[in-house]
């Protein structure tokens, strides 16, 4: 390991060299970012060479609210490439509201090193290339270009994207026609297509000029259409004129109201898409998924049964593993964690010290609110302060320092106090694997868990796939709804 790790210090002190060198631009273009045609932030898109290089950079700035709390939020992404097509270095920086993570991989000799750091120590990674060929952004541009003048129908390449993780994305791109859109650049020529991958849900249209320049793209991302167009550098630094609302306008008004029973154990709903697709939802935890023919789906929380862990998840070093935003190796982390067990019982069960961290977690981040936007645990665990994602990788951090496997948890929670039939919001909580059996933990919340909670998906909260994991919600946000059909009815083995 420490040859590993020399190595990666040996071969970053080389990309320094890369970023010393004399960069020639060779694009350089600007986005206006519009949410339901409101003005919300900016891209850029920026190529450069050197003798052997391409260095690509990509960087993408909105402005979001949630319940009238701005949050702004910055990625970078640099890709360095050879000339010849292969891959050197990725550096990729998130910012949002005082949060910073980096993450950095380096392409050597068949494997890739990865270094993230999310407000504690960096965590070293060493994993194989991927076994499928794949391409870099610049030879993603020639193979585009190339097919468009051949007039393919249908261009298919397979590429990897920083925001998606370390597993190569497969992308199809259909031909649409032609097209000349009102909001696209006066006098512009632009060929239409649908582009769709392995890993996002919805699929996206997508405008090009003949010489493969994107002109803008749009994606129905379920709270507003996101629009990306091509403008001078002015006028997409031009300030933001509506911050797009994205958590009140997500919220999902059942049919009935759910009692105010802190007995109530079991509930069930029918839910079903807006838009007539599938509903995509996992049994996980107390949550137990019947497909119905018409794609909706029957969905049964019981708090006194939970899904057993499949034979992967038992042994899945993911889920005790530390990452960026999941440290348990963190020193602050062990401290706390070592500080609760150390007030149970030395016959203390897993059960009884995963509920005790959880009402730990409850106890210490003593500012809540969402001012916040996704900060690690070992970031929460200094600043004492977050909204729900904070409690939940803060907590499975806390159940990893304990030995205990844990995952992080995005979906609905129901909120009584909103609306005539109260409303789901958009929510996450953990879970922890405990006798086999994934149990759901809300560190957020005074109770541990309700039958108010609604899973959408779960996530290992791995540097490496991560950003994957989160693009699947873009098929269930604001695109759900949900009617209670039985209440407390006993449950059924």
């Amino acid at each position: 390991m420490k040859k590993l790790i020399n190595t990666v210090v040996l071969t970053l002190c080389f990309l320094s060299s890369i970023a010393l060198a004399e960069w020639e631009a060779v694009s350089d273009h600007w986005y206006g970012v519009t949410i339901a045609d409101a003005k919300s932030g900016w891209s850029q898109s920026l190529v450069e060479q050197d003798e052997k290089h391409y260095r690509t950079t990509t960087i993408q700035n909105m402005m979001l609210s949630r319940a009238g709390i701005e949050i702004q939020i910055e990625v970078t992404s640099v890709f360095v490439e050879t000339k010849e097509g292969k891959p050197v270095s990725v550096m990729t920086t998130q910012e949002a509201m005082g949060s910073v993570s980096k993450t950095t991989w380096i392409f050597k000799d068949g494997k890739i090193m990865t270094v993230s750091e999310a407000g504690g120590s960096p965590v070293q990674k060493i994993v194989d290339m991927p076994t499928q060929t794949w391409l870099t952004p610049q030879a993603v541009k020639r193979l585009f270009v190339q097919k468009m003048k051949e007039d393919q129908p249908i261009i298919t390449y397979v590429t990897m994207s920083p925001e998606l993780g370390l597993n190569p994305v497969t992308v199809v791109m259909t031909k649409l026609g032609e097209a000349n859109e009102a909001w696209l650049p006066e006098g512009a020529s632009a060929t239409k297509y649908e582009s769709t991958n392995n890993i996002m849900p919805v699929a996206s249209t997508e405008w090009y000029a003949k010489d493969g320049l994107s002109l803008g793209s749009e994606m129905d991302a379920g709270f507003g259409l996101i629009r990306n167009s091509l403008m001078s550098k002015n006028e997409a630094l031009s300030p933001v004129n509506e911050i797009p609302e994205l958590m009140i306008s997500m919220f999902i008004e059942p049919n009935v109201r759910i009692p105010d029973d802190e007995d109530l154990g079991r509930i069930v709903m029918n839910v079903k898409t807006k838009d007539g697709s599938k509903v995509e939802l996992p049994n996980a935890g107390h949550q137990f998924v019947t497909a119905n023919e018409d794609g909706s789906a029957i969905v049964t929380i019981d708090l006194n049964r939970a899904v057993p862990a499949t034979s992967g998840e038992l042994d899945g070093p993911v889920f005790t593993a530390s990452s960026a935003i999941c440290d348990a190796s963190d020193d602050a982390i062990i401290a706390i964690t070592n500080e609760t067990l150390a007030t149970l019982p030395k016959d203390a069960s897993d059960l009884d010290k995963a509920k005790a961290l959880r009402a730990k977690v409850f106890e210490y981040i003593d500012n809540k609110g969402l001012s916040t936007a996704f900060a690690s645990a070992s970031q929460t665990v200094r600043d004492r302060k977050g909204d729900c994602s904070e409690h939940g990788v803060l907590l499975c951090a806390l159940l990893r320092a304990a030995d205990i496997p844990s995952r992080g948890v995005m979906g609905l929670v129901y909120v009584p106090i909103i609306g005539e039939n109260g409303v789901f919001g958009w929510h996450m909580w953990s879970q922890a694997l405990i006798d086999g059996h994934w149990i759901d933990l809300d560190a957020t919340l005074e109770t541990t868990h309700s039958v108010g909670h609604v899973t959408t998906l779960t996530t290992p909260l791995t540097d490496e796939n991560l950003g994957a994991d989160m693009a699947g919600l873009m098929g269930t946000i604001g695109n759900l709804d949900i009617e209670i059909v039985e209440i407390g009815n006993p449950s059924k083995e």
